[in-house]
């Protein structure tokens, strides 16, 4: 079976946006993740059929571009497709569209699986491999490298993982990383400047009852970058990195 592109809509609803009236990037995020999950699903390999297996899809690092946000009630259309496979990676790109087909975003992301009872990765396994990866357009860079370690914290925020964190396989979901990285930057940038890009590295997961501490630092002296790094109080794992640019 070949992959084919697909493409979901969807309407920035007022609980997604911001104090500008433009929706907020983890909302963004969540529209891609849902955009991936209605095109796996026709390809026969969503998140359900994996869980049949006793297995799950989990989101290894995401690279997101913003060219222009869209506002509340503004009707998006969120493209999606299998970009290619790595050994254990598989990569899945995203553009955003308005109703004029103006190009907002686009995204490029690396996904693995998990056993959802060993709670480890394992290779892909022969029913993803049997669908042939066919790009619909043409494929973003792919995210690759490190990126650079956050030295010493300036800005720091306690999360206590409650109830409304946990998804589906039973950690905490990465929208919510990606919120908490972003409430841990100084009020001043957030009501200021727009974020421009974001670079996060999931690690490992968090699990109700865990507290994250969420730490973020400037990257260099002209303020329009900044370095994340979320971690478990309890065990001392980095669970989270990420970069983000502001203009």
């Amino acid at each position: 079976m070949k992959s084919r592109a697909g493409e979901s809509a969807f309407t920035v609803r007022s609980s997604e946006i911001d104090y500008r009236g433009q929706a907020t990037m983890p909302a963004l995020v969540s529209y891609m993740q849902e955009a991936a999950w209605e095109n796996t699903r026709d390809l026969g390999i969503s998140m359900y059929d994996l869980l049949e297996r006793g297995l799950t899809w989990v989101l290894q690092r995401m690279r997101v571009e913003m060219f222009r946000y869209p506002g509340h009630n503004d009707k998006i259309a969120v493209e999606t497709w299998a970009s290619g496979r790595e050994r254990v990676f598989l990569h899945r790109d995203f553009r955003i569209y308005n109703q004029e087909r103006e190009l907002l975003g686009q995204a490029t992301s690396v996904w693995l699986v998990m056993d959802v009872v060993k709670r480890q990765l394992v290779s892909v396994p022969d029913f993803i491999l049997e669908v042939e990866v066919v790009p619909g357009s043409e494929p973003l860079p792919f995210a690759k490298g490190k990126l650079p370690q956050l030295q010493e914290a300036q800005h720091e925020q306690q999360m206590p993982v409650g109830w409304h964190d946990i998804d589906l396989n039973r950690h905490v979901t990465n929208t919510r990383y990606l919120q908490w990285a972003l409430d841990t930057l100084p009020l001043h940038l957030l009501e200021q400047k727009q974020l421009q890009q974001v670079d996060i590295i999931f690690k490992a997961e968090s699990i109700l009852g865990d507290t994250v501490v969420s730490a973020a630092a400037p990257a260099g002296a002209d303020g329009h970058t900044y370095l994340h790094r979320l971690t478990s109080q309890e065990s001392g794992k980095e669970l989270v990195q990420a970069r983000t640019v502001w203009s």
